[in-house]
């Protein structure tokens, strides 16, 4: 399968098989939304295989973050892990590692996570999102050229997360859709403020721009949240400055 496959996962009980076929001879795959059959969710599928295959990357175990009591958990699976899974997972990092310690890494808003062991002792893994799962450094694959400005705006909302109580939970609230339109927001504003970096930028202007026309017809809702979470953000970082 190639990066630019769309999304076949559907939401039944099919969808392990229809994993299965797309990680025949893979360790890993990022599957694309199809907008046009109206689709919007993206999927990172990982197989956890009980011996290396030698044929693509062979993932051993997998870092990510969750969410319990309105506070991120730093979470590891490998194979020893309690399955089947049919959970949440929270924004931020996920890692995969293989045997010999080279990772593949991935960007997320959070979502949905679902895993299940197959016949032959397999596990796979599911994470979904109905924002963009973007791809992070790694050894078998290119970097999205949007993930160093995701990184950005996560490390950004580490600050009061980090500093004031309460902020953490409030972040945790947040749906992925409407942290997937806060950074939207974020990258607009920081490039309206400094015109030399917008003319630096401009691939980056642009689809800001659009995006944002996109989710504020498409996700009005959200749109919206996002811009009243940033507003409290802004204001739990200014108390933290004093």
């Amino acid at each position: 399968m190639t990066a630019d496959q769309r999304s076949t996962i559907g939401d039944d009980g099919r969808w392990l098989e229809q994993a299965g076929r797309i990680l025949a001879n893979l360790g890993f795959e990022l599957v694309e939304p199809d907008r046009a059959a109206g689709n919007d969710a993206s999927h990172l599928l990982v197989a956890l295989r009980p011996s290396p295959t030698i044929r693509h990357f062979d993932p051993e175990a997998i870092d990510c973050w969750t969410c319990e009591a309105g506070r991120g958990k730093a979470t590891r699976l490998d194979r020893d892990s309690r399955y089947p899974i049919s959970s949440d997972y929270s924004w931020g990092l996920i890692s995969l590692t293989d045997r010999l310690g080279v990772v593949n890494q991935f960007l997320s808003f959070g979502g949905a996570l679902r895993a299940q062991l197959t016949p032959d002792a397999a596990v796979i893994l599911d994470f979904s999102s109905n924002a963009p799962i973007l791809r992070g450094s790694g050894h078998s694959q290119t970097v999205d050229p949007l993930s160093a400005e995701v990184g950005v705006f996560f490390a950004r909302i580490k600050v009061p997360i980090d500093f004031v109580p309460g902020a953490e939970a409030l972040v945790a609230k947040a749906s992925p859709l409407t942290l997937y339109c806060a950074f939207i927001q974020h990258v607009r504003d920081k490039l309206a403020q400094a015109r030399g970096l917008r003319e630096a930028n401009r691939w980056l202007a642009d689809w800001s721009s659009r995006e944002a026309q996109r989710m504020e017809a498409s996700a009005a809702e959200q749109y919206k949240a996002a811009v009243e979470l940033r507003h409290q953000l802004g204001a739990i970082e200014a108390i933290a400055r004093e």
